[in-house]
């Protein structure tokens, strides 16, 4: 499991404390990360896993730890590649907000075809289990391969016998954002988050992580919200 440094830990409590004060996002992880001369993927994981106390508190009580037989609508690159990095030993961590993020960095591209298609049955195996009412999936059209791989995600959620669609948009934040009341939605992205959390009812639900540990088991995950909560004496190198 991605460990954190005592480097990376007292970034995030600086970090954590200028977002609590208002301060914007890049000037802040630049000077925090410029302080503490964290690598790039420290950065990454200070900038995907550390947001202000006040949204961490929110998104957290907009989670649902099942999908509740309702409507589940997936953020699908998002959750797929968080599987996907995971098997490929990328750094993936709890988030202050709860949410399982990882700084693996595709940027939209998918080297091995593979591992990426194995990463999208583990996460069709943990969706259908659940049983949501239907599924609904949307996936980013600039992705190389997205309407085949909308195509074989579908087919993978429809054998194991849910009602699903999956859609190919521009960008999928948008039909994410205006899920109805009672929905669940499966997204790590936290501009998908705050907006559902300002709408009429839609929870969260973080279908990476159970993907993850259904499959392989618990893990020791590296928890940043614990890790701003815990004495700094507490953390190694």
């Amino acid at each position: 499991m991605y460990k954190a440094s005592a480097s990376l830990a007292a970034a995030a409590r600086d970090y954590r404390w200028l977002l609590d004060r208002g301060y914007a996002l890049p000037s802040s992880l630049k000077l925090v990360g410029d302080r503490f001369r964290l690598a790039s993927e420290e950065r990454l994981v200070l900038f995907r896993g550390v947001s202000s106390t006040s949204r961490s508190t929110s998104r957290l009580a907009r989670a649902s730890p099942e999908t509740g037989g309702r409507r589940l609508l997936v953020d699908a690159y998002n959750q797929i590649l968080t599987v996907y990095h995971y098997t490929k030993g990328r750094p993936v961590f709890v988030a202050t907000d709860g949410v399982l993020r990882d700084a693996g960095g595709a940027h939209g591209r998918i080297s091995d075809r593979e591992g990426f298609e194995r990463a999208m049955q583990i996460l069709a195996d943990s969706i259908a289990a659940q049983r949501p009412s239907s599924v609904l999936a949307f996936f980013d059209a600039p992705v190389s391969g997205s309407a085949g791989h909308a195509l074989s995600f579908a087919l993978a959620l429809s054998r194991r016998g849910l009602e699903a669609r999956s859609l190919v948009e521009a960008s999928a934040d948008p039909p994410l954002k205006l899920a109805l009341a009672g929905d669940r939605v499966a997204s790590s992205d936290s501009a998908i988050l705050d907006a559902i959390g300002q709408g009429p009812g839609a929870l969260s639900y973080d279908a990476a992580r159970k993907a993850i540990e259904g499959a392989f088991g618990a893990r020791d995950w590296l928890d940043l919200g614990g890790l701003l909560r815990a004495d700094p004496a507490a953390v190694g190198d």
